[in-house]
């Protein structure tokens, strides 16, 4: 019987690859930034209410949902950008990942049951991706003072 262990996700999960030696964030300085940034009903974003390009789809197939997503995040990562994740749950930490490793990535944070977030680095899109079945992309974000302070900025 395999157990879960305090550290599984970190220890498992983010500790094999393509996970393993993604440089790690804190998720709540993302988290804090979409709180100030975005509209929210609940404890969701009101994407009703969102500023600039926006796109929904509400996709019943998992297998579908994690193709558009892997699509949609690669369309927007270029070269020798940075994208970062965070996710609503399970995940221990946020990790920062380069175009080169996008889809694998991508595809693997996947496999953990939560609420997706992906942020271009320098904030100007977002791709979110729920266990409900609803991908959500926003592009040309512009937010005043829309810096958002990482591990190389400071």
């Amino acid at each position: 019987m395999l157990m879960m262990t305090e550290n599984y996700w970190a220890d498992t999960v983010y500790g094999a690859p393509p996970l393993e030696g993604l440089e790690r964030c804190d998720a709540s300085v993302v988290f804090d930034w979409l709180d100030l940034r975005f509209p929210v009903a609940g404890s969701k974003i009101d994407w009703s209410r969102v500023q600039g390009q926006h796109a929904h789809w509400s996709v019943s197939d998992e297998v579908q949902l994690a193709e558009m997503t892997v699509r949609e995040v690669a369309l927007r990562t270029l070269p020798d950008s940075t994208v970062d994740h965070v996710g609503d749950g399970l995940s221990p930490y946020g990790v920062r990942f380069s175009e080169a490793v996008c889809a694998p990535v991508v595809a693997e944070l996947l496999e953990i049951p939560e609420h997706h977030y992906f942020l271009a680095v320098d904030r100007s899109w977002i791709v979110v991706v729920t266990t409900e079945g609803d991908l959500d992309v926003v592009d040309q974000l512009h937010f005043e003072n829309d810096q958002l302070e990482g591990p190389a900025d400071r």
